[in-house]
């Protein structure tokens, strides 16, 4: 009798953990219980994964577009000013050479080069090249003329 207590025993062991181990049931015993399903399929997890992903990957997209571009204008920004102080440099040798040319000239030969740059001395130039001008619109006036009679 015991022997037959042992064996239905095992078969109704056998048959409730059949019953109880499918995953339908288990999903509705622990509902019932309120604790919450703690482990999801291989391929959800995957999937909520792989969506995750993606939402990062769009988050991500425009930040990395923007820095390529703020990378792109600060490379013409450091070109410009590379060339700026490309000319700068060559401003300054420039300088320097007149500098030192004019080191070496004598003071009295500085002064009268200062006298004729002054705005007074440009008036006259200016009065020069007027008057060379109506001289040469005065010689051809009279070179046509004598054209004219010859």
């Amino acid at each position: 009798m015991e022997l037959y207590f042992s064996l239905v025993a095992a078969l109704l062991s056998l048959i409730l953990y059949g019953v109880l181990g499918t995953v339908a049931l288990r999903r509705v015993l622990l509902t019932l219980l309120g604790r919450p399903e703690t482990r999801k399929s291989y391929a959800e997890r995957l999937s909520e994964l792989t969506a995750s992903l993606t939402k990062a990957s769009a988050e991500v997209d425009p930040i990395l577009s923007e820095l390529t571009q703020v990378a792109r204008d600060r490379e013409e920004a450091v070109a410009r000013l590379e060339s700026a102080l490309t000319e700068m440099e060559t401003k300054e040798r420039e300088t320097k050479e007149r500098i030192e040319a004019l080191q070496d000239l004598p003071i009295p030969v500085a002064e009268h080069f200062a006298k004729l740059v002054e705005p007074t001395e440009r008036r006259n130039a200016r009065r020069d090249y007027l008057l060379f001008g109506a001289g040469v619109v005065v010689t051809t006036i009279i070179a046509v003329i004598m054209q004219a009679i010859a």
